[in-house]
């Protein structure tokens, strides 16, 4: 290899591991606390892409010049120690790509993603010795023996070689799906939605199992996901699965202290409660395929030109393409003796609203007809609240309060000792009705484990939802007891259905 081939090949590195490593910063803030000082530093708005990106370009350069260094190596006189310190930094980059992809695919999460985080500040501190090493040997004109000088055609076909090969990379990357078989369904066999999944049709779909990873509370940040679909002419049914280690149906209650009712919270007023939420799950349906949520993901404070910012610093949902992408919201607490998922979708980024404290961006909920549930508390403030309502003696230790199981809060009514508590999620009717109300849900939760069951039509006619057809996408994600801190993972499932 000769050294202007070197030189264009190590300044390309320079810029593809930068990216990487603003990128993967940018992504760790979404569950490392710790580095929100560093907020201010790193790029915003859709970063899937250019993390990818940078490293299918790095995978592609790293099998070049490994083939390269067999076929003509670039001769060298380093010191001992930078030689070392290159063979540290050449194993840290592999060990990176290596479990980044591993990410990538859903496989071996539970060692791959702690290797990924690790290897990260590995990095740095290699960063920082090779920086060192190429300092001690240059002095002053380090930066100058960085920069390649005149290009010759090897270093230029070298570059080229990379990019075309790291774009092909990153294309067959951006649109890869794992196959979600969907399982006939006879139009007299029946399924009831009761979140048991003990029908005997389940036992004919395939699973479809993905390891996720990134969400607030959970052992490790990982759950296991498994899905199963059935289908008959009109519906389209799934089973899912995944671990959760406690159920958790406490919903920022109320509680009475000596000086009134109090909300319990940890993060909830800055929309990022982490303590006394309900598990959920939500599931995301698209026309298209592409790796990381669809570029939905919009990151960072404020990812959005012209929008407001978010309280919690981690980002919004919006799609920027104008499609709309479904989203099915199921809430432990909120939806499930409705017996219903919360019909939502990703759209355009909406216009905010004086006065509105918190901006969602693109995720809002499809329309209804009626029903509700409202939060139990006049005006939330961090402090003292007076509640809407409080129950009957027979439903004071419900986690949903019923309308007609409750009256109207007065100082005079409120008997409850200091100490007691009180469900924050008032029932204005028993279920949602209209768009909203398409996807039909149930779940329980037994031994470590929620078992969730969906219905909803092929085709609902809704503006607003994603057609359930053959090549439609999907992703999982799971909450424990967290608002907005749920687990991810890369590649969409794809829908096949029977011919």
């Amino acid at each position: 290899m000769r050294k202007a081939t070197f030189v264009f090949l190590h300044m390309l590195t320079i810029i593809l591991v930068s990216c990487s490593l603003f990128t993967g910063l940018r992504f760790s803030l979404l569950t490392q606390d710790w580095l929100r000082f560093l907020s201010a530093l790193l790029p915003q708005g859709s970063l899937y892409p250019w993390h990818i990106g940078s490293a299918s370009l790095l995978s592609v350069l790293a099998m070049g010049y490994l083939l390269l260094s067999l076929w003509r190596p670039y001769r060298s006189s380093p010191s001992h120690y930078h030689l070392w310190v290159n063979r540290f930094g050449y194993l840290i980059i592999l060990v990176l790509l290596g479990s980044g992809w591993l990410l990538w695919l859903g496989r071996f999460v539970a060692i791959a993603q702690p290797l990924h985080f690790y290897s990260f500040w590995l990095l740095l501190i290699y960063l920082l010795m090779h920086g060192w090493a190429y300092f001690i040997q240059h002095g002053k004109y380090v930066i100058s023996a960085l920069l390649p000088k005149q290009p010759e055609k090897h270093s230029i076909a070298a570059v080229l070689s990379v990019t075309v090969g790291g774009i092909l990379l990153y294309s067959a990357t951006q649109h890869s799906a794992e196959t979600l078989t969907v399982a006939s369904l006879a139009p007299e066999e029946f399924i009831d939605i009761d979140g048991l999944g003990d029908e005997s049709q389940w036992q004919r779909a395939p699973v479809y199992t993905i390891e996720t990873h990134g969400g607030i509370n959970f052992d490790d940040g990982r759950s296991t996901i498994q899905v199963q679909a059935l289908a008959n002419s009109q519906e389209s049914y799934f089973l899912v699965r995944w671990t959760d280690s406690s159920m958790s149906t406490n919903h920022l209650p109320l509680l009475k202290t000596q000086a009134g009712w109090k909300v319990q919270q940890n993060g909830f007023y800055e929309f990022d409660e982490r303590t006394f939420y309900e598990d959920k799950l939500a599931v995301m349906l698209s026309h298209s395929c592409e790796a990381g949520a669809d570029n939905t993901a919009q990151l960072g404070n404020r990812p959005l030109d012209g929008k407001p910012p978010n309280w919690h610093g981690k980002g919004f949902h919006a799609s920027m393409d104008g499609k709309i992408r479904d989203l099915w919201h199921w809430k432990a607490v909120r939806t499930n003796d409705m017996y219903l998922a919360d019909d939502n979708f990703f759209g355009p980024p909406a216009i905010a609203q004086q006065g509105q404290r918190r901006y969602t961006a693109g995720y809002q909920p499809d329309g209804k007809e009626s029903g509700a549930y409202v939060m139990n508390w006049r005006w939330y403030k961090p402090g003292l609240v007076t509640p809407k309502r409080l129950p009957d003696q027979s439903n004071a230790h419900l986690s949903v309060l019923p309308w007609f199981g409750s009256t109207p809060y007065t100082a005079e009514n409120d008997d409850f000792a200091p100490g007691s508590t009180l469900s924050s999620i008032l029932y204005r009717s028993n279920r949602f009705e209209g768009d909203r109300a398409d996807v039909r849900a149930r779940g329980t939760w037994s031994n470590g484990v929620w078992t969730l069951e969906l219905v909803r039509k092929h085709d609902t006619g809704s503006e607003h939802d994603v057609p359930l057809t053959n090549g439609t996408c999907m992703w999982f994600s799971a909450f424990d007891h967290a608002q907005i801190g749920h687990t991810r993972h890369m590649r969409p499932a794809i829908l096949r259905y029977p011919l």
